[in-house]
């Protein structure tokens, strides 16, 4: 079974409680639409404590999963929640005699993501056995890390990448828009930090400005990204706040 699982790290500047809003609808409410539109996925799980994210997940029908307790850094946060949310996700499977087959992971503040960039990773993890995981990346040439600077004790600048040569390649960042991911790459972390779970053999799954919203000066790009995907502005419509409804059922197929 192949199910998604959108974890709120809820660690953005500028958004307490992942109150972020766009078009008129909260952000986490874009993933969970993308996630929604496939219907290569069978179960959607969210974990997280903020009201505005479990208005979105009960509106769009996703079960809500309570975090962990702890003092999680912020590097290892997300792996922390992913680890507990895919526990939960199994062994709920387990009871009703089902398997995990690939975990389609999302982010609250992480909007950009399409139904077709999450179709195309699954189809391409189920076709070719070798791969890893697929994870959605985006370009930033401008900011390659062969560019970076560091300061030094003396107060200057010096090069953050020990390289005599810059790299002409793309830079390809993940954006956190989507990881879909086989369930034996968290057992394996073999890959690198700061995210282990997407293992050594991860195929692009490329796309144009995605990344996590952490501060206000990016909502107006988000905007901008949303009606390039076909989203309209629901500001003062009856969308704006998500229906109260019943919690998902635990045995919906």
């Amino acid at each position: 079974m192949i199910c998604s699982l959108m974890i709120d790290c809820d660690d953005a500047a500028d958004f307490s409680g992942n109150t972020g809003v766009a078009l008129g609808r909260p952000f986490a409410a874009y993933p969970l639409l993308a996630a929604r539109a496939s219907g290569m996925i069978t179960r959607h799980y969210v974990v997280t404590e903020s009201p505005p994210v479990k208005g979105a997940a009960l509106q769009y029908d996703a079960a809500i999963v309570d975090p962990p307790k702890s003092s999680a850094g912020l590097l290892s946060r997300p792996e922390q929640l992913l680890r507990h949310g895919e526990a939960h996700v199994a062994e709920e499977l387990k009871s009703d005699k089902e398997s995990l087959e690939l975990l389609v992971l999302l982010s609250a503040h992480a909007p950009a993501v399409t139904r077709d960039l999450i179709e195309a990773g699954i189809e391409a993890l189920q076709n070719r056995p070798e791969l890893d995981s697929a994870v959605s990346v985006s370009p930033y040439n401008r900011w390659n890390p062969f560019f970076a600077r560091k300061e030094t004790p003396e107060g200057l600048l010096a090069p953050y990448v020990s390289q005599t040569q810059a790299a002409n390649a793309d830079a390809w960042f993940p954006d956190w828009g989507v990881c879909i991911l086989r369930p034996r790459c968290l057992a394996d972390a073999k890959g690198d930090r700061p995210a282990p779970w997407m293992g050594e053999k991860v195929l692009p799954l490329k796309q144009w400005g995605g990344g996590p919203i952490d501060y206000l000066w990016q909502v107006p790009s988000l905007e901008y990204w949303l009606k390039k995907n076909g989203f309209t502005d629901l500001a003062g419509t009856m969308e704006l706040q998500p229906k109260p409804q019943l919690a998902p059922k635990t045995d919906r197929l």
